[in-house]
């Protein structure tokens, strides 16, 4: 167990604005130092109960994502060929019940918790902040034996850096937003938990900027697990840029705005990002999910389970579909998804699952569903456009228009503009505790996720975020 007294006197002897340590008065930007300012004067007794209430609900959402990611084949086996690299440390690895270092913990806990695509994530940000951030400064409070409340403040302070970066960055077509700007959302965080200055976390900004790792959206759309990993490795390299930063190395000043304005994206809007910090909280704005694929087919899915109500057809009655929607929505068009990861960002495949197997739940993501002829005959009748009226809308609401044409000729029309579980269109708090018992409940006893949920609905209380762990590593494997 780390002594606090010992990380003290090393903090102290690590100090950035010591004249004689390395990375002594170098400069940052003055948007680093705002977002800076911030993350370090936030107190958790600033924080209206709103956030306080629904940072509790995204922490245990994200938790009940990363038990059940846990139970993916890939992170099973990542876990037993880690071996050496994992390292000492008192992070768990979910369900598991050795620990090992924060670093390697954050990496596997996320990169599973967003395998499965049920992660929340903000409109506002276009990204999945609470995954690229909540994992992180879970191990390290678990690492440093710290408490709800320097955890739930830390969070909260990561997360709203996270969304106004996000909100500022006009990402390139490429590129997608996984492994991007939440990146500076997890520095934050973890420049918290670790004491850094404001200095110094203004630093830990930069350099995180610099050591994002991106991922390809034609990774996503082809398949490729890679995109999942790119979650992992943001939270590791968030964790780093701090420790980096008290070691001694700096960051290039302004990195934020060439990164995200020049090399990531194409436009970066420094106007979106400090003036209501403190005053508006983008948390309480999230979205939660039900549909176990990219929030971006959520629209599309809706309206064409609100047609299959409404109207009398069947999928061999079908002639075509489009699928009229926003930019970037419109960059999930591919028909043939070549396996589960890949059919969670294909609209056409999403729509098709709806009509044919009522359903968008983790099941549909399988092998044997996504192969399935009648499946893939409907998704090669599906097209999708962008409406520019529908991209104006953007960011409050993510709409889309679902037309449907018959081999008779007739046509119906629906429009979804606000997908269920966002903060206009909230799934009820019962919803969200039973999504979180079966996704815990995929890896831990029945026992395990009652008591669980208990002291997670109490996190602010918790003098020591450890009282957890025995919990998070109670599974049946």
């Amino acid at each position: 167990m780390p002594n606090r007294n010992t990380d003290a006197n090393l903090d102290r002897s690590l100090n950035s604005n010591n004249p004689e340590h390395p990375g002594a008065g170098w400069p940052t930007s003055s948007l680093s130092d705002t977002l800076a300012e911030f993350v370090r004067e936030l107190r958790f007794e600033m924080l209206p109960e709103e956030v306080i209430q629904h940072g509790i609900l995204i922490a245990r959402d994200t938790l009940g994502t990363m038990l059940a990611g846990a139970t993916v084949p890939e992170i099973k086996n990542l876990v037993l060929l880690s071996g050496s690299i994992r390292g000492p440390g008192n992070a768990t690895l979910m369900g598991h019940p050795h620990t090992c270092s924060p670093h390697f913990a954050a990496l596997v806990n996320a990169t599973g918790a967003v395998t499965l695509e049920l992660d929340e994530g903000s409109q506002f940000a276009v990204n999945h902040p609470s995954v690229h951030i909540f994992p992180a400064a879970l191990a390290l409070a678990e690492d440093r034996n710290l408490s709800g409340k320097e955890l739930l403040t830390a969070f909260v302070a990561g997360y709203e850096v996270a969304v106004r970066v996000g909100r500022a960055t006009h990402l390139r077509w490429a590129v997608h937003p996984f492994g991007t700007h939440a990146i500076l959302g997890a520095a934050a965080a973890c420049a918290r938990l670790l004491g850094l200055d404001v200095a110094q976390t203004a630093r830990a900004l930069e350099m995180a900027a610099g050591i994002c790792i991106t991922s390809s959206q034609t990774a996503a759309n082809s398949g490729a697990s890679v995109r999942n990993l790119v979650t992992g490795l943001t939270n590791h390299n968030g964790m780093l840029a701090p420790i980096l930063i008290k070691a001694g190395f700096t960051g290039e000043p302004g990195a934020v705005n060439v990164v995200f304005g020049k090399i990531l994206g194409d436009a970066f809007d420094e106007e979106m990002l400090g003036e209501d910090l403190g005053a508006e909280y983008y948390i309480t704005r999230n979205y939660f999910k039900i549909h176990a694929c990219s929030r971006w087919n959520h629209a599309p899915i809706e309206a064409m389970s609100n047609l299959m109500a409404k109207f009398s057809f069947q999928p061999q009655d079908i002639d075509d579909i489009t699928v009229s929607t926003y930019d970037p929505a419109t960059r999930l068009s591919w028909n043939d998804p070549v396996n589960g990861y890949a059919a969670k960002h294909s609209i056409p495949y999403n729509v098709a699952a709806r009509l044919v197997r009522s359903s968008n739940d983790l099941e549909v993501y399988s092998d044997d569903v996504v192969s399935d002829p009648q499946v893939r005959a409907i998704a090669q009748k599906v097209s999708v456009i962008e409406d520019p009226e529908l991209t104006a809308m953007l960011p409050d609401v993510r709409p889309a228009r679902v037309a449907v044409k018959l081999l008779s000729g007739e046509t119906f029309t629906e429009t979804v503009e606000r997908p269920i579980g966002g903060f206009d269109r909230p799934l009820s708090d019962e919803a969200l505790a039973e999504k979180f018992r079966q996704l815990a409940g995929m890896i831990l006893p029945q026992a395990a996720v009652s008591s669980l949920e208990r002291l997670l609905n109490r996190l602010p209380d918790l003098e020591d975020v450890r009282m957890l762990s025995p919990l998070l590593q109670a599974a049946l494997l």
